[in-house]
């Protein structure tokens, strides 16, 4: 079957499938037509199809009189900052962040930097499924210019946001493995404008993913020896477009990519407190840590650009999602692995503490995950199945179907970026967060 997921953010699958140039190109035309004119930065990371995609963006832009600032290689975090900065109409980042090479994606920038929202996202697909396309004569046609020289200033402004002093001070050596991705060679920055050692695992730009670039611990074992070996003090995955990071402890723990937002938000709460903006599918630790700091919770659904609408419409202090996602207002609403990673090493100088000790002292719960293969046409049939199963539970049907209890919960819903179904269960038992994923795992495989 082939597989294609629009949505108001972008679009994405399988290269040669259901990602070809003709579909990618009617889309850039979408988005630029969209944009009425004006400047437009893209980039991609490593994937092999990326360069083929690259192109059929950057003819489509051209083609309907769009200006074109060509970041090549480019981590998508830091895509979005210079939209914002140099006051483009919009951006587009060809990558697949999280899946493997296997498929590939165009997300749409909007000026301020974030994902489309709603009515932003609306436009673009109205336009594309219309083929109302701006077609540029041959005095209005856009021009293309290549920009090499930005990633000292995003450096800079980053290590401006955080401690730097007390980061250097510590002298942390740290692991990050970039996957070959979008971070490779970039990580290197990173640490020298922190004043970090690094240790560099799959830091090669050449596109060659060696394992799927999922921040998460099933892909940690290589970070996690190195680490040990190493005596290195933290350590890192990346998503190959950098927008999500996962944590190896200092005694090679590899750590749930859910650890992620509640490390971040305990550090950030002290400084800046407000508003704290999560998904439905993310771990009750991050509401703990709201507790502490008598933050208020918003719970919006899954996926960047939902979650950070709401950080912008509540005004929230802190974004993110149990991927490992995390976005602070004040630097830049958007997910930024780079970001995520100096906030923990800031939490780690600033409390003189180990990351394990960070870990300590969160609550403990226990999380589980599964994804279950579902054909798209057999999508509304299942959820239908398992909205009926807990209909006597009262289950919140906002974004899937979700079910709490006084110790832990269930979520159920369609993925927004394969053709699966996400089941997640988290529960204080771990033999419970567990019999209740196996028990809805059976139930919804028996229904597709």
């Amino acid at each position: 079957m082939k597989l294609l997921k629009i949505g108001i953010s972008g679009v994405r699958g399988i290269v040669g499938e259901t990602i070809t140039p003709e579909l990618v190109m009617d889309f850039a035309c979408a988005f630029g037509t969209s944009l009425d004119e004006g400047r437009v930065l893209i980039a991609r990371d490593t994937r092999p199809s990326g360069p083929m995609l690259h192109k059929a963006v950057l003819s489509a832009l051209v083609s309907t009189g769009c200006d074109v600032l060509d970041l090549g290689v480019c981590p998508t975090p830091v895509l979005q900052a210079l939209v914002h900065k140099l006051r483009a109409k919009g951006g587009i980042a060809i990558s697949a962040g999280h899946n493997n090479a296997a498929w590939n994606a165009l997300t749409f920038i909007n000026r301020d930097g974030t994902y489309l929202n709603d009515f932003q996202g609306e436009e673009v697909l109205d336009i594309y499924h219309l083929e109302r396309f701006r077609k540029a004569p041959l005095s209005r046609l856009g021009k293309v210019k290549s920009q090499e020289s930005f990633l000292g200033s995003y450096f800079k402004r980053l290590a401006a946001f955080l401690d730097r002093p007390a980061i250097a001070a510590a002298g942390f050596k740290v692991v990050i493995d970039p996957c070959n991705g979008a971070g490779a060679g970039i990580v290197d920055l990173f640490c020298r404008a922190l004043g970090c050692g690094l240790v560099p695992v799959n830091n090669e730009p050449s596109g060659f993913f060696p394992h799927d670039p999922e921040p998460r611990p099933r892909n940690a074992a290589e970070v996690s020896s190195i680490v040990r070996i190493s005596g290195a003090d933290a350590g890192f995955l990346l998503s190959s477009d950098v927008s999500r990071v996962s944590v190896v402890a200092e005694d090679g723990e590899t750590l749930s990519e859910e650890y992620t937002f509640p490390i971040v938000a305990s550090r950030r709460l002290e400084k800046e407190p407000g508003p704290i903006v999560t998904n439905l599918s993310t771990s009750r630790m991050i509401e703990d840590v709201a507790a502490k700091y008598a933050c208020p919770v918003i719970k919006a659904k899954v996926g960047q650009s939902h979650v950070i609408q709401a950080l912008l419409s509540e005004e929230g202090s802190i974004a993110g999602e149990g991927s490992g996602g995390v976005a602070v207002r004040s630097f830049q609403p958007a997910f930024d692995g780079f970001l995520a990673m100096g906030l923990v090493l800031e939490a780690m100088a600033a409390g003189r503490k180990k990351l394990s000790g960070l870990v300590q002292e969160l609550p403990k719960y226990h999380i589980v995950k599964e994804k279950i293969y579902c054909p798209p046409s057999r999508v509304h049939s299942v959820m239908d199945g398992v909205e009926k199963l807990f209909e006597k539970d009262g289950p919140s049907l906002i974004d899937g179907i979700k079910v709490e209890g006084p110790d832990g919960w269930v979520h159920v819903r369609a993925s927004g970026t394969e053709p699966m179904i996400r089941v997640v269960s988290e529960n204080r038992s771990k033999e419970k967060a567990q019999e209740d994923l196996d028990r809805l795992t059976a139930f919804i495989a028996q229904l597709v």
